[in-house]
């Protein structure tokens, strides 16, 4: 791999490669293929997560491109342990704390302790709340749920979906930087040294 800015380039230039093939042609990051899934709020989170993946690149680049295959071994495996929870945590959060409005798709968060009014209404329901008790509030959650709750739940998503992609750019920048540290073998065929009695007769 080249040193300084040149290096990082390349680095830049297989990463995207990755990316692209890894999200099925999309542009980076794969959080922009994966829009449908992202929180809900904030609004450029899709934008917030390429700044986030810049930043891992950088990082991994600066600390690990003189790394030997040990180190980058574990950090291989750190990085693949980190993306497994982070991104499975993601996912069960999501489906809990998340809801879509049926009538204009757009996608809300839920919060975890009910407001008064909501306790008086829905008793020993609370705060487990469905589509349903929220159309009966015409789905605003902050009817039904504590607005400290909301916030909460919107900034665990947020660290989660982001440490997903911290750990797959570490991961990714990691396995990039070794291989191209790694020296490209000789092309051609192999030679063999000629047989015992071919030497002796000369042939």
């Amino acid at each position: 791999m080249k040193k300084g800015l040149p290096g990082f380039r390349d680095l830049l230039k297989e990463f995207r490669r990755l990316a692209l093939w890894g999200a099925g042609g999309a542009a980076v990051p794969f959080a922009a293929q994966l829009v449908s899934l992202s929180p809900p709020w904030p609004k450029g989170i899709v934008a917030i997560t390429s700044t986030v993946e810049l930043v891992t690149l950088v990082f991994v680049y600066q600390f690990l491109r003189e790394s030997n295959q040990r180190t980058i071994n574990r950090v291989l495996g750190v990085a693949a342990a980190a993306l497994a929870i982070a991104g499975s945590t993601y996912l069960i959060v999501n489906s809990m704390y998340t809801f879509e409005v049926p009538t204009t798709k757009d996608r809300f968060v839920k919060g975890y302790v009910c407001t008064a009014n909501a306790r008086i209404v829905y008793k020993a329901k609370c705060p487990d709340l469905d589509i349903d008790d929220l159309a009966g509030a015409g789905y605003e959650a902050d009817r039904l749920w504590t607005e400290g709750s909301i916030t909460t739940v919107r900034f665990a998503l947020d660290a989660l979906w982001l440490g997903t992609f911290i750990a797959l750019s570490g991961l990714l920048g990691a396995f990039v930087v070794y291989q191209s540290q790694v020296p490209a073998r000789a092309a051609g065929p192999v030679k063999r040294p000629p047989a015992k009695g071919a030497a002796k007769s000369g042939i």
